[in-house]
């Protein structure tokens, strides 16, 4: 629904902007598109989310109290593994992962400010992750050999 409506809104600002008048009713029709992007954004980001079972990794990261990290099911160096593997195959193909109707968005504009703002997400989730891995509390052995790559690499390889 929100693809749909952000084409009609893009049509009506394409059609409008010829008119100098119109320039209300152009930001009444922005207020529309930026909020149908917040949607799209938010079911794309979610979505990258599940396909790269960051869900149950981010809820351990934002429920964590003191101790070891490491220990916990799901964040063990062997549970991560399987997150990092999926990563890796993302930051090489990141459209792979993207959703359908994203592809549908008449406006490149569009496209690329879901796209750029769904992968910032996973930057910062990534982000979270690496920092608590590297923690020195958490007592994951070999840090770097288990997430070589910095959050700012990782949001510079998707956002390029």
């Amino acid at each position: 629904m929100a693809v749909y409506l952000l084409n009609c809104i893009y049509q009506m600002q394409s059609t409008l902007s010829l008119y100098e008048f119109m320039d209300e009713r152009l930001e009444r029709l922005q207020a529309q598109s930026d909020a149908q992007l917040d949607t799209l954004t938010s079911e794309q980001a979610s979505s990258l989310v599940a396909n790269l079972n960051l869900g149950p990794i981010y809820t351990i990261l934002q429920d964590q109290g003191k101790g070891c990290l490491s220990s916990i099911p799901g964040m063990e160096p062997a549970g991560l593994k399987n997150f990092l593997s999926k990563l890796d195959a993302f930051l090489v193909m990141p459209d792979m992962l993207l959703l359908p109707q994203i592809g549908l968005l008449l406006s490149s504009l569009h496209r690329s400010t879901v796209q750029h703002r769904a992968f910032e997400v996973i930057a910062a989730i990534y982000r979270q992750l690496y920092e608590a891995v590297h923690d020195a509390e958490n007592l994951y052995q070999n840090p770097g050999i288990l997430m070589p790559r910095t959050p700012d690499q990782v949001l510079k390889l998707l956002t390029g």
